[in-house]
Parts: C-alpha cells; sequence; structure tokens
C-alpha cells in the first residue's frame, strides 16, 4: 500500500485545526474507556497545550499530513544522553482505519535515530495506546504516575 505521508513543521495557523483533532482523539478515547464524554491533559481542547507544546524550547512539533490533509501531529523533547519522549501523539480518529500510527512510529525512530532511550506518558485506563506502543512500537511498562487529581497513567520506556 502506497502512504502518502508528509511531516511540517506547525505554525500557529495550524493550532485550530489540531486543537480540534487532539480534542476529538482525546474525548474519543475518554468515551471509550471510561464513563466520561471528554477528558485530556490541562488545554488540550482549548489551544493552549498545542500552543505550549509548539513553542516550547526544547520541543520539536510537526503536523502529519496525509493525503494534502492534516490528520495528526507529534511533539518529541530531547533529553542528555539521546533520551528522547514523545510528549504528544495524537490522530484524527476519522483515519485509524489507515492504520498509519505504526508507520509514523517507524519515521519519528528514524528522524531521531540516534536514540538509545524512549518514554511515553499515556492514561492508565487507554488500552488501545498500550497496545499500539507496547505491541506495534516495542515500548514496555516502566512505573504508574499519580495526579492530585486523582488520575494515573503510565510511563513507558523503549531503550535501544
Amino acid at each position: 500500500m502506497n502512504y502518502n505521508v508528509s511531516y511540517q513543521k506547525i505554525y500557529p495557523n495550524d493550532y485550530e485545526i489540531l486543537t480540534k483533532i487532539m480534542t476529538d482523539a482525546f474525548n474519543e478515547d475518554t468515551t471509550i474507556h471510561t464513563n466520561l464524554e471528554e477528558d485530556g491533559p490541562t488545554g488540550y481542547n482549548n489551544g493552549r497545550l498545542m500552543k505550549w507544546l509548539n513553542e516550547n524550547e526544547g520541543f520539536e512539533s510537526y503536523k502529519i499530513v496525509y493525503d494534502d490533509k492534516t490528520v495528526w501531529a507529534f511533539t518529541v523533547d530531547s533529553k542528555q544522553n539521546n533520551e528522547y519522549s514523545l510528549e504528544m501523539l495524537f490522530i484524527n480518529p476519522d483515519y485509524r482505519e489507515y492504520h498509519l500510527g505504526t508507520i509514523v512510529w517507524k519515521d519519528i525512530e528514524q528522524k531521531y535515530i540516534d536514540a538509545k532511550k524512549w518514554t511515553v506518558e499515556t492514561p492508565d485506563y487507554s488500552k488501545r495506546n498500550h497496545h499500539f506502543y507496547i505491541k506495534k512500537c516495542g515500548f514496555s511498562f516502566y512505573r504508574e504516575k499519580m495526579y492530585e487529581n486523582g488520575s494515573k497513567s503510565y510511563v513507558l520506556v523503549k531503550e535501544k
């Protein structure tokens, strides 16, 4: 199958569409796995998170364009000693059936070929995310992380 995927720098005029995609992605996952209709990290649904991810010095953010349509985005934080953190990766729920996730992850690994260690944090209830990162991308469970509001997430790690 031929995939027409490109990775492009994010600009402020992209924030609105990317925030909508992020909101839809987080809310879809939340409704599947919880009794809530919406939930996500602070600012996920009002543009603040997208702006912070893109404008944070040290982070690299890209939108992912598939057949001339913005459908994904990701943000990577470069740490010391060739350690990287996948700060955010989200897809428009309408494009899940295309199974682009593994392709995108492999492309990210190629872009950051010097990475010796990757970490990613995902909500404890996000079974689809766990399957994707562990079964498709080669991550393993590292630890649980608790937040003051009572929510819990899993930190996953992948080492070369």
